[in-house]
């Protein structure tokens, strides 16, 4: 675990002090895979004790993806454990399973929707205290993941108060806003986390998301040049109403 070259997908010295950390004993390091993020840089490292994912936050929010980690993890939300922190670097439970992303754009799996609706609903029950409303932020299909039965939410740096419904829009958003677009089965799955979401938070979610479901199509829309024209049309669709698509 000694000094590594001046190459930025390659863990430094601190990020080797993090997992000796985490781990709190000698373990041998059998592979460590760069992983490409949008924001960091992340890890997953694989040792003989137990794989772990490194996580070295450019954003500066690892204080936030800490402590919003530990507490759904003690009030038993299906997140990462976080085992350790060191400088700007996290250690973390490593999550196998499948990304709800190819999950739902490449085998429509209505188990992933149905998750992440569940997901969803119990962390806005169990993340409210006499401070506000607390909502994952980033809510998009690539930081949830399927293990065995359980969908798993992870990174969840950008989590603050806010709007339950702003997450469940980003949700929607993501499913019918990435290809194959906003095809039958697409909103039929949007549909099922939906009713999902309603069927364990107790609120309606199928109208009071719409509007947000639009506003994060808008977003996206600045984000995927090529496709703008498609985001926008339905954003403005669905500011009217949801389509008939019986």
């Amino acid at each position: 675990m000694g000094q590594m070259l001046d190459d930025p997908t390659r863990l430094d010295t601190l990020g080797w002090e993090a997992v000796k950390k985490a781990l709190n004993q000698r373990v041998v390091v059998t592979s460590v895979r760069f992983v490409p993020s949008r924001v960091n840089r992340v890890w997953v490292v694989e040792t003989d004790v137990h794989p772990v994912v490194v996580k070295r936050f450019l954003s500066g929010k690892w204080g936030t993806e800490f402590e919003s980690l530990l507490q759904a993890r003690n009030l038993d939300l299906k997140v990462p454990y976080p085992l350790a922190s060191h400088g700007d670097y996290l250690v973390m439970e490593h999550i196998s399973g499948d990304s709800c992303d190819t999950l739902v754009n490449k085998m429509f799996s209505v188990e992933a929707a149905d998750g992440m609706g569940e997901w969803l609903a119990l962390f806005h029950k169990k993340m409210s205290d006499e401070y506000g409303q607390r909502i994952r932020a980033d809510a998009i299909l690539s930081n949830f993941i399927l293990e065995g039965d359980d969908v798993y939410g992870i990174d969840l740096e950008d989590s603050r108060k806010g709007d339950p419904m702003d997450d469940v829009g980003q949700l929607g958003a993501s499913i019918l806003g990435n290809e194959p677009f906003f095809t039958p089965i697409k909103f039929d799955l949007c549909m099922r986390m939906l009713k999902t979401y309603e069927s364990i938070s107790g609120a309606e979610a199928t109208e009071s998301s719409r509007a947000f479901i639009a506003k994060h199509l808008r977003l996206s829309a600045r984000q995927k040049p090529l496709f703008r024209r498609t985001l926008l049309n339905a954003a403005k669709s669905l500011e009217k109403r949801w389509p008939d698509i019986a």
